[in-house]
C-alpha cells in the first residue's frame, strides 16, 4: 500500500473529551508512522498547545497550526517553513470590532507569542492570563500575528462571522474546536488561509498528491480539508453538516477513539 499522508483536526477529532490522547490512538498513530504513512497534525490551535501531542506521538513530519497559516518543525529551524500573517493594520481594526459586538476576549498570536486585549481565566484552548503585563492595542502589538481570536458568546458569533466578512475581505474567519455558549471563539487568518491549502504545501513538498490525502475532522474550519483529501472522513460526532460533505464518518466518536478505530479498519494497522 502506497503511503498515506493522515491530516488529523485535534480538538473533537483525534483528542478524546478531555482533551487528551488516549493510550490506543497514540499507539496507532505510531504504528501507521511505522507503516510508512505521514501524519499531519493539522488544527486551529497555535502552536503552544499543540506541541505536547506533537510530542506524544513521536512525530517527525511538519505540523499545520492556526487553520493553515503556520506550517512549521515543532522545536527546530526549517527552512520550509511558512507563517502566513495578518497586517498589523488588518489585525488592529479587527480589534476595533469590540466596539460593536460583545467581544469578551481578543488575543493576537504569532509562533511562540500571545497577546490579549485584557485578562482571562478559564477560556477555551489558552492558559490563564490573570494579570498580564502587557495588553494587546496599538503601542503593544510589534509585530505582525499569524492570528486574531476573538471570544463572544454563541448567539452572537455568527453575526460577529458575517461582520468580518463583509468589512474584511481581506481575511478568512472560521470557528473552531465546536465550542459554544460564553465562549465561542472566532479564528481571523489572512484571506484564502486554510487548512487545505497547507496541506497542499506539504504534499508538494513530500510530492504526493491529494489522493494520497486521509483526513479527519469534526467541525467548520475541517470544511475544505475534508471536500478536498482524497478520502475526508468526518467524526461521528461532528456538525451535521460536515457530515454531509464527508466522503464518510466514523462508527464512533472522538470519545471513543474513532480516529484509531477507523484507521485500524481501513489500514489493515
Amino acid at each position: 500500500m502506497v503511503g498515506k499522508l493522515i491530516a488529523l483536526d485535534l480538538d473533537g477529532t483525534t483528542l478524546n473529551s478531555t482533551g487528551q490522547l488516549s493510550s490506543k490512538t497514540r499507539n496507532v498513530l505510531r504504528s501507521a508512522q511505522q507503516h510508512g504513512h505521514k501524519v499531519i497534525i493539522a488544527t486551529g490551535r497555535p502552536d503552544n498547545i499543540s506541541e505536547q501531542f506533537y510530542d506524544q506521538l513521536s512525530l517527525k513530519t511538519p505540523m499545520i497550526n492556526f487553520n493553515g497559516a503556520l506550517v512549521h518543525l515543532p522545536h527546530q529551524q526549517w527552512d520550509q517553513e511558512k507563517a502566513t500573517t495578518l497586517t498589523q493594520q488588518t489585525a488592529l481594526a479587527l480589534l476595533a470590532l469590540k466596539h460593536d459586538f460583545p467581544i469578551k476576549v481578543a488575543i493576537a498570536e504569532g509562533k511562540q507569542f500571545v497577546l490579549a486585549d485584557r485578562p482571562f481565566h478559564d477560556l477555551p484552548f489558552f492558559t490563564d492570563m490573570p494579570a498580564p503585563k502587557v495588553l494587546l492595542n496599538a503601542d503593544s502589538l510589534k509585530q505582525a500575528p499569524i492570528s486574531l481570536s476573538l471570544f463572544t458568546d454563541a448567539a452572537t458569533l455568527p453575526l460577529l462571522q458575517q461582520a468580518v466578512s463583509q468589512r474584511f475581505p481581506q481575511v478568512t474567519a472560521e470557528t473552531w474546536g465546536a465550542w459554544s455558549g460564553e465562549y465561542s471563539a472566532l479564528s481571523i487568518v489572512r484571506e484564502a488561509t486554510h487548512k487545505s491549502s497547507a496541506i497542499q504545501y506539504l504534499l508538494d513538498y513530500y510530492q504526493l498528491t491529494t489522493s494520497d490525502v486521509l483526513a479527519f475532522g469534526d467541525d467548520d474550519n475541517d470544511r475544505d480539508m475534508l471536500t478536498q483529501a482524497g478520502w475526508g472522513v468526518a467524526m461521528q460526532n461532528a456538525r451535521p453538516e460536515i457530515k454531509a460533505l464527508a466522503n464518510d464518518v466514523t462508527p464512533l466518536t472522538n470519545a471513543e477513539d474513532g480516529v484509531a478505530d477507523y484507521l485500524i479498519q481501513r489500514l489493515a494497522l
